[in-house]
């Protein structure tokens, strides 16, 4: 049996480094890896089910063309004519803005960038920006610190303090929680702020449960606090931060009783989370991505990082806000190659349905989707059809048959990253990691970046005469040799922490902004238009009055530690759609990824409703009861399961299910902005729930 070290590709905190196991040609076994410190020889749900994964009978192995309303098994030679043909067509008739590109983060493997700059090759396209996972969040930090930079995982330890705001750890950063635990092993205390149950509260010392998207409110609160009780770190201010003074006029009207009112939780409350800041630091704070998915929760964000910077919790062991990190962007992006593009148009990932439906000078004639699936992920499910089925000819390069590529009119099979040589990097792991190729492709599958060297090929593109399948991978890891250092064969023996990036972010206190300094006043966020402070901005569908009504923000079970919270006073406009609606991460699926897996299917068969007991008794509802979640874009349906741990305001769905689950939660989304970093505001939705057939 031959034993190959490689790292999980997945969009996700973790970053796994993974041994694979193979006898006689084909994968027995996938473990974590023991040598590696944040895995730590474990791997999550998802990983474990990687062997089926590679071999599961739905694979896709072979090209196919879709004639007369069904797909057709075609060859590759056929397949890529045909795509060229109508590229062709495309750019002679109407130019390159014609073509359209659709990508996000699949996959994170180096060479996954090779489509982009095909597209570059082709003189420019049109593309998508902003985003739909951290946008918002991303444009905050950089206003804050200049950049985004967190702390290694390994840091935690030195903890005193660690806040998950809004991050739900042990599903979607389990490999974070070891790390936690020692640090309350050595006396440190946890803080949870969610509307949500995480399954961490057992270990917390404070817990609160805001009404969602006031968190910047309640951060906002808390500073104020601080500030009036004179807790905070007058010799970081002084020396590492911009713009105090705007700060502090700003939350000034931040009282309690504004907060109470808001945030729907007790002062008290608010001023337990202030003090957690203010004495015990170091305070880690791990950001969650939920929390900026509403019109304001870029603003949020901001303000967090100023109660940070308040309690000088920036810069240190232990201390920071963990968001995520940029160094290894460039790297990508010289694959890309940016610089090929003479034109360019610019589709925003939130509202693409319309903008594709409303694209004129030129149309959309041919589109392509590489490493996402727009019509479970994206906002509007119903308006994304009607877009993606308007486009003459649509290609989808993936491994299954998702609900995107049943769209198509060509779908391409590509391999996994175990068929494939390349190189992961992670935009919050500082760990960067050589996949060599384990096992050969599965039936006629080939690596994405194959398919468009072999496009640009019978294209003639000029940029891509050099690039071959042997010398391509060590033409992209020339960047990460010259910036970081690391060569190609030194990961070959083992994964490589990056050197450039420190342990501790901002450790030297050289942030990365124009004054030099932490920035509570931003005159970049001015020129942009933004509020120059962080700001409180309410949900877009929030019509709350100002009162409270009696409901409480958790059961019983919150009762015994005095975490409670009320629901909003709804006005006439929302009686009919009286929830928030919350689409939390999965443990079992990396979005639209891995659902169809037996192994996963054991653990999570079916889709669920959470909800509070005591609101779903008020509805007449029981526990395990089909119910409709619906709104005025649609309905999803899902089994009731009764939570006594999230506020009773809230119903929350994974996301990610598929259209045949009947779950499929952006039937309710609606393209909702964030207020900067053109994010979507996914969580910015209202919805309601009855009983099936009523």
């Amino acid at each position: 049996m031959e034993v190959y070290r490689t790292a999980c590709p997945r969009d996700c905190l973790d970053s796994c480094s993974m041994l694979v196991y193979v006898e006689k040609g084909k994968i027995v076994k996938v473990q974590g890896d023991p040598a590696h410190p944040p895995t730590a020889g474990f791997l999550c749900p998802k990983g474990n089910s990687y062997v089926e994964y590679v071999y599961h009978p739905e694979r896709l192995k072979h090209p196919m063309i879709k004639r007369r309303g069904n797909f057709i098994r075609v060859s590759w030679d056929e397949a890529l004519d045909y795509i060229v043909l109508k590229i062709r067509e495309a750019l002679d008739k109407y130019g390159p803005l014609s073509v359209f590109h659709n990508y996000d983060s699949g996959s994170e493997a180096l060479l996954k960038n090779m489509d982009v700059r095909f597209f570059n090759a082709l003189g420019g396209s049109t593309r998508v920006s902003g985003s739909l996972c951290w946008g918002g969040g991303i444009a905050a930090q950089t206003y804050d610190f200049g950049g985004l930079m967190q702390n290694d995982v390994e840091d935690l330890v030195n903890a005193r303090g660690i806040v998950l705001w809004g991050r739900n750890a042990g599903d979607t950063n389990s490999h974070a929680v070891p790390f936690i635990k020692k640090a309350l092993s050595r006396g440190g205390k946890m803080a949870v702020v969610n509307p949500l149950r995480t399954g961490l509260e057992g270990m917390a010392d404070l817990v609160i449960r805001p009404r969602p998207g006031t968190d910047g409110a309640l951060a906002l609160g808390a500073a104020r606090y601080l500030i009036k009780q004179g807790l905070i770190d007058k010799k970081f201010i002084q020396k590492y931060t911009y713009g105090f003074e705007e700060f502090c006029r700003a939350a000034e009207d931040f009282t309690p009783e504004r907060v109470r009112d808001i945030t729907g939780i007790e002062e008290e409350q608010m001023k337990s989370l202030a003090l957690f800041y203010g004495r015990e630091t170091p305070v880690t704070t791990l950001l969650g991505y939920g929390l900026q998915r509403y019109r304001g929760g870029g603003n949020a964000v901001r303000a967090i990082d100023a109660l940070a910077a308040v309690t000088g919790n920036i810069g240190k062991p232990g201390a920071g806000v963990s968001y995520g990190h940029q160094v290894h962007w460039p790297a990508g992006a010289r694959v890309a190659g940016p610089e090929l593009a003479e034109v360019r148009r610019y589709f925003d990932r939130t509202n693409l349905a319309r903008e594709i439906l409303s694209s004129k000078n030129p149309p959309i004639k041919v589109a392509f989707i590489t490493r996402s699936n727009p019509m479970n992920m994206n906002p509007d499910t119903g308006a994304m059809k009607k877009a993606l089925n308007s486009i003459d000819t649509l290609v989808v390069i993936d491994l299954f048959m998702t609900d995107t590529a049943k769209e198509a009119d060509v779908v391409l099979p590509c391999t996994s990253f175990f068929e494939e040589e390349n190189l992961k990097l992670n935009s919050w792991s500082p760990w960067i990691f050589y996949c060599p190729k384990i096992i050969e492709p599965v039936g006629e599958c080939r690596p994405d970046h194959e398919i468009f060297l072999e496009l640009a090929k019978r294209l003639g593109l000029e940029d891509f005469r050099e690039r071959s399948r042997e010398n391509l991978l060590k033409w992209a890891a020339e960047p990460i040799k010259q910036q970081f250092g690391v060569s190609l064969d030194d990961l070959k023996k083992g994964p490589v922490k990056n050197p450039k990036i420190p342990p501790v972010a901002w450790s030297d206190k050289k942030f990365m902004t124009p004054s030099g300094k932490f920035e509570f006043y931003s005159k970049k966020a001015a020129s942009d238009g933004q509020s120059p402070v962080a700001a409180y901005i309410p949900p877009a569908h929030e019509r709350i009055k100002g009162g409270r009504d009696t409901r409480e923000a958790g059961g019983a079970a919150d009762k015994k530690i005095g975490h409670r919270g009320e629901s909003p006073a709804f006005d006439s406009g929302l009686k009919d759609l009286p929830y928030y609606f919350i689409t939390p991460h999965s443990r079992f699926r990396i979005h639209s990824q891995f659902q169809h897996l037996s192994k996963i299917k054991a653990l999570h068969p079916h889709p669920v409703a959470l909800m509070h007991p005591e609101e779903a008794a008020a509805l007449g509802l029981e526990e395990g009861e089909p119910v409709e979640i619906y709104n005025e874009r649609g309905a999803i349906r899902a089994r009731l399961t009764l939570e006594p741990r999230m506020r009773r305001d809230v119903v929350a769905v994974e996301s990610g299910w598929n259209m045949a689950s009947g779950a499929c939660a952006n039937f309710l989304t609606s393209p909702v902005t964030t207020d900067m970093g053109e994010s979507a505001a996914f969580y910015d939705c209202r919805v309601g729930v009855r009983r099936i057939g009523l």
